[in-house]
């Protein structure tokens, strides 16, 4: 009967051993869930990748427990996940059935201005990126030439230096709407401090145990041998206690009386 909770405990050890990571963001596609783990990654926070059960196709990132606050805190500086703007293909697809001239003309825009966010944004160091167009409709019933469009990016980044001058932020919004000049582009950079990794404790807890985050792996995987293991060895026991008993089982009843 003792014999029988041996291998209760090594079950105990591997479930404290995988409750050690802690989903911080779930449901994102893989492009994303790369670009948090990179962000932790450069704040000195050890994160891993792996399929989100919970949603199909989906990615999330998992973190130590003793980081979860640290990772937060840097994805909120980030801003990550990043909330996905919509293209051209989403914007015309929604709407009414019959839209008017009017409402299609303000979802092309709108998604003009999302496929020219999407780019911004994967730019390395750019943080989040917001544009505004103003980009009248053109009338079929007029002679004239529409009114002058014009816009205007808001562009956040990380660090004092911006990963892109705003000579180049203008020619590329320009590019991608008819009939606006560089020059009609208004653009706003906003500066973000790179988040700091100094301050952070160089020790990790895998269980009760603390350890240096740099041998955190290491020790959890030799933990999860050493539980299989035992394992092996309690179920072995287990396998010759049960033979033995049965022999001498047979041996008593094969004694003459």
């Amino acid at each position: 009967m003792r014999l029988a909770h041996l291998p209760l405990w090594p079950l105990a050890l591997l479930f404290i051993l995988s409750a050690c990571a802690v989903p911080v963001a779930g449901g994102l596609d893989d492009g994303e869930a790369n670009r948090v783990a990179v962000a932790l990654d450069r704040a000195s926070i050890d994160a891993t990748k792996e399929v989100d059960p919970n949603a199909e196709g989906k990615w999330r990132v998992n973190v130590a427990r003793d980081d979860v606050a640290s990772a937060l805190s840097v994805m909120r500086d980030e801003e990550l996940p990043r909330h996905e703007p919509q293209g051209v293909l989403e914007a015309v697809g929604k709407g009414s059935l019959v839209p008017s001239e009017a409402a299609e003309h303000a979802q092309l825009v709108a998604g003009i201005a999302g496929d020219l966010e999407k780019s911004l944004e994967r730019v390395d160091g750019v943080l989040s990126a917001r544009v505004h167009l103003n980009v009248p409709a053109p009338s079929p019933l007029r002679d004239t030439a529409p009114a002058h469009g014009s816009a205007s990016v808001l562009v956040e980044h990380r660090g004092s230096t911006p990963p892109l001058s705003a000579d180049a932020v203008q020619r590329l919004v320009a590019g991608g709407v008819a009939s606006l000049l560089p020059t009609d582009v208004a653009v706003i950079m906003v500066s973000r401090a790179a988040p700091a990794s100094a301050g952070r404790s160089e020790l990790a807890h895998v269980g009760p145990i603390a350890v240096a985050r740099a041998s955190m792996r290491e020790l959890q995987a030799g933990l999860v041998a050493l539980v299989a293991i035992v394992a092996i060895l309690s179920g072995a026991t287990l396998v010759l206690y049960s033979r033995l008993s049965r022999v001498r089982a047979e041996a008593a009843q094969q004694k003459p009386s």
